[in-house]
């Protein structure tokens, strides 16, 4: 099935305070937020209903961002300058980390890189999540 993995790891891992999940449709695997299935919000015209053809969708919830924390934890653990490793693990200290690590990243010009190495570990995810449901993103 054709999914877009990065947009649907996106969606499975977003911040749970923005959805609660969403839906992929296993005819065309498009996905959409959970929002995409009330009317108040999308409009009738556009809503999906998932209620009419409930073998067509598959349901997940967002997982929050533990994964995307333990990324940022697994790339700092990976850097070779001892001083960057360590500036980057106590960026992902408490509260606010995503947004120092963002930072600490841009700064020391890693961003490329970081982008590519969570890219490829939620895309990871993602599609292990679908193969769990029986099914395999081509």
């Amino acid at each position: 099935m054709p999914v877009d993995l990065e947009m649907f790891g996106t969606e499975l891992e977003g911040e749970l305070e923005v959805s609660t999940g969403g839906y992929v449709d296993l005819r065309t695997g498009q996905v959409y937020d959970a929002g995409s299935t009330d009317p108040m919000i999308v409009g009738q015209d556009a809503a999906v209903d998932v209620e009419a053809e409930p073998d067509r969708w598959l349901r997940f919830d967002r997982a929050g961002s533990r994964d995307g924390w333990h990324d940022m934890a697994a790339f700092a653990e990976r850097q070779r300058d001892a001083a960057l490793r360590e500036r980057l693990e106590r960026a992902i200290e408490g509260k606010g980390a995503f947004g120092r690590f963002r930072d600490l990243v841009h700064q020391e010009n890693l961003a490329d890189r970081w982008y590519a190495f969570s890219t490829n570990r939620r895309s990871g995810r993602a599609r292990e999540f679908l193969a769990d449901h029986g099914i395999r993103v081509g």
